[in-house]
């Protein structure tokens, strides 16, 4: 395990990279031939993710990799930005991929430090949720997601930009606030199901929201209860935001739950999860290249959840960044966007 001085240090030769070949006598003949070191990757993990249970996947992903002749250079970071200057600083390095190892709060954190590179981002889950692999196709087992960073393809993906800070997954406001929260506080749930009780939780005592858009260029008051803006579409472990969102359209799915009484609002949030769509007549979908948000006149901030994780609050403005982002996927394209 390497930190940020040793990473740098490591980082001078190029990650990735082959060091200068170092001799070796062949056993037949005794003539000398070069033999050039195993392919050495970053892999960027949060020790304290899951209160610490990613590390239990570091001897088991380091032999994952060893499998296919490449060696895992183990980084700790130490917070988000701390993630994003790491990757930044092996993208500099010409690293031909740098790896998150985490969950979607580490994959955002570690793809800020590539957007706009030619380095790719490979992703070993060891998160909750893992909603952007499953988008991508790229299976939760670590043996068969070290496969794709070794056998696969690099395919570039939409980014979503608020405020200079990124999201590949989604951003909500609004309910989904409250979900994360009922989410976060239970540990023996597992998948999907901790989110479908967060939104249990969550509607018993429902908070509206009003707030002030702009998509490009409309404005919209909004009162409800949810504002999602859905780059992949997927959260909570599988649920769905927007069914039909795609990676690589160059547009961001604005999702809005209107007013709705209480019981109604059970019933459509269900069908909405689904992502049945006739089934919930109070929720909207359109297309957006840039959406401002604010809170209405009098009203609080709003707290803003990014890919699972709250980031911020109001105001902010979002815009796509389109084919931003080099990703590790497999070699034959998936169906799922």
């Amino acid at each position: 395990m390497v930190g940020a001085d040793a990473a740098r240090r490591q980082g001078r030769s190029g990650p990735g990279r082959h060091h200068e070949p170092r001799q070796a006598h062949e056993r037949a003949g005794g003539t000398v031939s070069t033999a050039p070191p195993p392919l050495s990757v970053p892999v960027i993990l949060n020790p304290a993710a899951r209160h610490g249970a990613v590390r239990e996947r570091i001897e088991p992903v380091r032999a994952a990799f060893a499998a296919h002749g490449m060696t895992a250079l183990l980084v700790e970071s130490t917070s988000e930005q701390h993630a994003g200057e790491l990757a930044a600083h092996y993208a500099e390095q010409d690293a031909p991929i740098v790896v998150s190892l985490g969950g979607d709060g580490m994959v955002r954190a570690v793809a800020a430090g590539l957007v706009g590179t030619q380095t790719a981002l490979g992703i070993v889950a060891g998160g909750r949720g893992n909603d952007l692999i499953g988008k991508l196709g790229i299976p939760k087992g670590f043996e068969a997601a070290v496969a794709i960073i070794a056998e696969g393809r690099d395919r570039s993906i939409d980014v979503i930009d608020f405020d200079g800070r990124i999201s590949v997954g989604n951003i909500c406001l609004g309910l989904d606030s409250a979900v994360q929260i009922h989410a976060d506080s239970v540990k023996r749930i597992k998948g999907h199901w901790v989110y479908l009780y967060g939104i249990i939780r969550a509607i018993l005592q429902p908070q509206r929201i009003d707030l002030a858009l702009t998509i490009d260029g409309e404005e919209v008051e909004f009162r409800g209860y949810t504002a999602g803006f859905a780059n992949s579409g997927r959260y909570g472990g599988g649920l769905k935001l927007s069914p039909k969102a795609k990676l690589d359209d160059g547009l961001i799915d604005v999702v809005l739950l209107r007013d709705v009484w209480l019981p109604r609002l059970a019933l459509e949030l269900v069908a909405f999860t689904l992502g049945q769509r006739a089934l919930h007549p109070h929720i909207t979908f359109r297309h957006a290249r840039e959406v401002t948000i604010a809170s209405r006149e009098g009203a609080a901030p709003v707290e803003i959840v990014a890919d699972g994780d709250a980031v911020t609050h109001t105001p902010a403005t979002l815009s796509v960044r389109p084919a931003a982002l080099r990703v590790r996927v497999a070699p034959t394209p998936s169906r799922r966007g």
